[in-house]
């Protein structure tokens, strides 16, 4: 028997022959017909033991067989122990026959059988109805010698049906119901595994990865989800430890979606998937990680939502809110409470800018082990804003949370951001005025107020706020010139009702009031008046 060609370019014409083959070289994935003209391969069933034999380095025996309905297909090797692993004895490689103008040979899978390999196998291959055929080869250092091989197929309608290689390729995935699917070693790399599914109506899904403890503690699969235009909503890798792996849920519009599994280890083994879906109630839809993409939130409305696993990116919840007149707006971000002093996520408020850019109004911080955190108390202007949720420089996690915005209508309020003289709120004096100072990360907001004098005054600060049993310094209130020169200034303790700056005499001008944080921060609701 001659030794058919391992390397061969897709031509309609017979190939050329190689002298050797190396285990795990790199060849093509297709070979056409021409290459089994001079060893016509034997007929054998789907369910099969057969003896062959290898006489010469030239040598190679072909098997063909059908397979009339989808299934899951094994093929092992065995032959006699020859006490020297490092040598590879034998190649096997399994080919689906696609006719077509010329007849093509799709390489599916193989794998190398070593000298005291007793029994050596892939595992399972998902197979659809056709032609097969599976071709043993000498290795690099030729085992001159019988073999049996054995291909057993059983029929299931669960397991994947190769060739799914591609996006046009993918199988259909059911929703709710497991698909089985394995990992192959190719010639010129690793086997990917499509799957696609049909959303008839908004829907919330979340996917889980199943595969047996396989030891080693390294990546073995990546799993990607993408929408039919090829925009990635989320990945997250399986290691070889990893027998569960789940996302949170993903919110998706309806349409037609893709999951794809790229295997990345030099594995051969079997894979479980199930997406599981459930109607969407109030809920965020991926991508909405711009604000030209955000999710809009009406008021008091709480929606649920979840960050995507991302492997080289993050994902970022924007959700738009209009704010209809000068008031005080609340943010309510709440979610389960998970074991760990961590930081979890960041809750973001940003106002589109009329250049529209966005500014960073408030950023907050929720942990893992909290219920969530409330962004209260921040009087706005009307107009377009964006609360952000995300997970960048924190500790990344994608339980599900909930978040909702309230607002109450009033013009005696401080307007954000007025964290600066250019950006304070005008006022006038004898008239009640509100605000709080709210925490931003690690830093706390400042408040500027500005009002003028037409001719000299006698003019004092009086500031109020609830009474609190702590005599810790919490509020510093001032006055302050045009040109930032403090005049005068009271600090008020949290078990002060209320402070005042004493009268004072001001000359004509501008002048500010600047409330900030003391030594302790409080973000509990001050007011104050500017009496005269």
């Amino acid at each position: 028997m001659s030794k058919r060609k391992v390397k061969i370019i897709v031509v309609a014409v017979v190939v050329a022959i190689l002298v050797a083959v190396l285990c795990g070289a790199g060849i093509a994935n297709n070979v056409t017909d021409g290459m089994f003209n001079a060893n016509t391969p034997t007929k054998i069933t789907k369910n099969s033991t057969v003896i062959g034999v290898i006489e010469s380095v030239d040598d190679y025996e072909a098997y063909i067989f059908d397979i009339d309905r989808p299934g899951a297909l094994s093929v092992r090797l065995d032959h006699d122990d020859m006490l020297d692993s490092v040598k590879c004895g034998y190649r096997v490689t399994l080919y689906k026959i696609i006719e077509g103008e010329t007849r093509e040979y799709k390489e599916l899978s193989y794998f190398d059988s070593f000298w005291n390999d007793v029994t050596a196998s892939w595992g399972e291959t998902g197979v659809s109805p056709g032609t097969y055929l599976v071709v043993v080869d000498p290795g690099t250092d030729v085992l001159y010698g019988e073999f049996t091989l054995v291909t057993t197929f059983t029929a299931s309608s669960t397991f994947e049906n190769e060739v799914n290689d591609t996006k046009e390729e993918a199988n259909p995935l059911g929703l709710g119901k497991a698909v089985y699917g394995s990992s192959s070693k190719r010639s010129e790399g690793y086997d990917d595994d499509w799957f696609v599914f049909e959303l008839a109506q908004d829907s919330c899904i979340n996917i889980s990865f199943v595969h047996d403890d396989l030891t080693f503690p390294k990546a073995g699969w990546n799993i990607k989800l993408y929408n039919e235009d090829d925009e990635l909503i989320s990945d997250f890798t399986s290691k070889l430890t990893d027998t569960l792996i789940k996302t949170g849920t993903i919110g998706l519009k309806a349409g037609v979606y893709y999951i794809k599994i790229e295997n990345v280890s030099e594995i051969a083994e079997t894979y479980s998937l199930v997406l599981g879906v459930q109607k969407a109630t109030n809920h965020e839809f991926e991508l909405n990680d711009t604000p030209e993409t955000a999710t809009d939130l009406p008021q008091n409305i709480a929606i649920g939502g979840s960050l995507a696993d991302r492997l080289l990116s993050l994902d970022k919840d924007y959700y738009k809110i209009i704010v209809p007149a000068e008031g005080v707006v609340d943010i309510i971000f709440s979610h389960e409470e998970i074991e760990g002093d961590k930081d979890g996520w960041n809750i973001r408020l940003l106002q589109k800018q009329d250049d529209g850019t966005y500014l960073e109004i408030m950023k907050k911080i929720s942990k893992w082990n909290s219920s969530g955190y409330n962004l209260s108390n921040m009087g706005l202007s009307a107009g377009e804003y964006y609360i952000v949720i995300d997970g960048d420089s924190v500790a990344y996690n994608s339980t599900s949370y909930t978040c909702k915005w309230t607002f109450t209508e009033r013009s005696d309020f401080e307007v954000e951001p007025n964290g600066s003289m250019e950006t304070a709120k005008d006022i006038q004096a004898n008239t009640y005025y509100y605000g709080a100072i709210i925490s931003s990360d690690v830093d706390f907001d400042e408040d500027y107020y500005r009002f003028e004098i037409t001719e000299e005054r006698n003019v004092s600060l009086e500031l109020w706020h609830e009474k609190v049993t702590d005599s810790s310094v919490t509020w510093i209130a001032s006055i302050i010139d045009e040109n930032g020169n403090v005049v005068k200034s009271v600090d008020s303790s949290l078990n002060q009702g209320l402070v005042s700056t004493g009268v004072m005499t001001l000359k004509e001008g501008t002048y500010y009031i600047k409330i900030e944080t003391g030594m302790y921060g409080s973000e509990l609701p001050y007011y104050f008046k500017l009496v005269r």
